[in-house]
């Protein structure tokens, strides 16, 4: 199981393996892989641990975030405070 995990990891990069958390699909691997030992069910990972941070690349992080441009739109008119209410 655990050679099954480390496989998947080393050959995706952060992201990739993210997608594969969500919909448990290294979790089916294990099970197709330990059926003709015993039939597990249900082989989900519940808990992923970083041991070495990725370099960051600066570039990388643009790319998946978007430009430092974007930084939204202004709200159009003032803000009123709502009256204080006398009972509830």
């Amino acid at each position: 199981m655990v050679e099954i995990m480390t496989n998947e990891v080393q050959s995706s990069t952060m992201r990739e393996v993210l997608q594969k958390f969500i919909p448990e699909s290294i979790g089916r691997e294990i099970e197709k892989a330990c059926h003709s030992i015993y039939p597990l069910q249900n082989v989900l990972i519940r808990k992923c641990k970083l041991i070495k941070a990725p370099k960051v690349d600066a570039q990388k992080l643009l790319e998946s975030h978007g430009s430092l441009e974007d930084t939204g739109s202004k709200i159009k008119g003032e803000f009123k405070e709502p009256e204080v209410q006398a009972e509830v």
